[in-house]
């Protein structure tokens, strides 16, 4: 697999022990599906296909005189794992990527509530049955993964190019950053240049939490 951004990218025929090696557009990796050309919709549909074989399975299985929280606790633990893994890596930002992660859930709340009335409120549902959207989940994950990374409670670095900012304010302003541009998509909604937007966002109090448990319960009623 060759990693290009052109249309028209530089062969070259790559060998072992004598053979040829195969040609491939994209390869999983650890579990994630890599793309030639940085695209991470292999993956998504990936992911959505094996999300949506399970839901259906839990639909078959699980018959109408089934708890409600017996349902979300098959979905949450069976289903959503499947839709997040190692979702700090590839979280998208094309509307068509969420939006086809979200209707497996919209599915799914269909499911642990009964109802698959057409004039049922799906957002309703979701909300009474206290599950907050993929999108703001994948969110509030690369957030906590960067506040362990600022704290030193995971062993992932900060890159020499990013900088704290050095400016005076009324109130001290610690572990801010500036953020990253970038003309590329690739780049730009990347994990670093992406949370460090997000991460500018949050208030200095909740930043500056002493535990990483305080910092998730923070995040997720701000």
């Amino acid at each position: 697999m060759r990693i290009h951004r052109r249309r028209n990218p530089i062969t070259h025929n790559y060998t072992m022990d004598g053979e040829s090696l195969q040609v491939v557009s994209n390869k999983a990796y650890l579990g994630i599906e890599l793309h030639e050309r940085l695209s991470w919709r292999p993956h998504i549909d990936a992911i959505a296909n094996k999300a949506t074989k399970t839901l259906g399975f839990l639909r078959r299985n699980f018959g109408k005189q089934c708890p409600t929280d017996v349902k979300k606790l098959a979905y949450t633990s069976l289903v959503r794992p499947q839709l997040e893994y190692a979702s700090a890596v590839w979280d998208p930002y094309k509307q068509n990527q969420i939006d086809k992660l979200e209707k497996i859930q919209r599915r799914a709340v269909r499911f642990i509530c009964g109802d698959y009335q057409r004039d049922s409120s799906v957002t309703n549902m979701r909300e009474m049955i206290k599950l907050p959207t993929l999108e703001e989940r994948r969110k509030r994950t690369r957030l906590t993964i960067f506040y362990k990374i600022t704290t030193n409670q995971i062993a992932i670095p900060i890159p020499t190019y990013i900088t704290q900012r050095q400016r005076s304010t009324r109130r001290s302003q610690n572990q801010r950053f500036i953020r990253l541009g970038s003309n590329m998509d690739a780049y730009k909604y990347s994990f670093f240049p992406r949370t460090l937007k997000d991460w500018d966002d949050l208030p200095q109090d909740i930043i500056e939490l002493p535990s990483v448990e305080q910092f998730k319960v923070a995040v997720n009623t701000y």
